[in-house]
């Protein structure tokens, strides 16, 4: 019998956190192709559809072109503010899950007695 393998889908933002990892790292280590190949992920992944989107869609090529400039801190910079931003937003759109109140655990449920439905004049 094979042991349980099943793993827990990534979200798309913890995909995306990767994807600024590799990055960011690639840009570290001054590999320019994997830096260069990762950011065109990153820039082929977002959608450009809106003013904000075509900002962020500039600040990628800007990234591509410090990375084919040598300008890798440049472009690791940028990438970590980028990832920092994604992050910050979904703190802030993540909404917590609240517990059931406890009057709820703890009170059994009863149906209506007929009686008590009934109007009273």
């Amino acid at each position: 019998m094979r042991p349980n393998t099943a793993t827990v889908p990534a979200s798309p933002l913890s995909c995306l956190l990767q994807a600024y990892d590799q990055a960011i790292s690639a840009c570290q280590s001054r590999s320019a192709a994997r830096a260069y190949r990762t950011i065109l992920v990153l820039r082929e992944a977002h959608p450009c559809d809106s003013p904000s989107a075509a900002g962020i869609d500039a600040l990628y090529g800007r990234c591509e072109r410090a990375v084919l400039g040598g300008d890798f801190l440049g472009a690791a910079r940028t990438l970590q503010q980028l990832r920092t931003a994604w992050e910050a937003a979904d703190r802030i759109t993540s909404v917590p899950t609240l517990p059931a109140p406890a009057v709820a655990r703890a009170v059994p449920w009863e149906p209506l007695r007929p009686e008590a439905t009934t109007p009273t004049r």
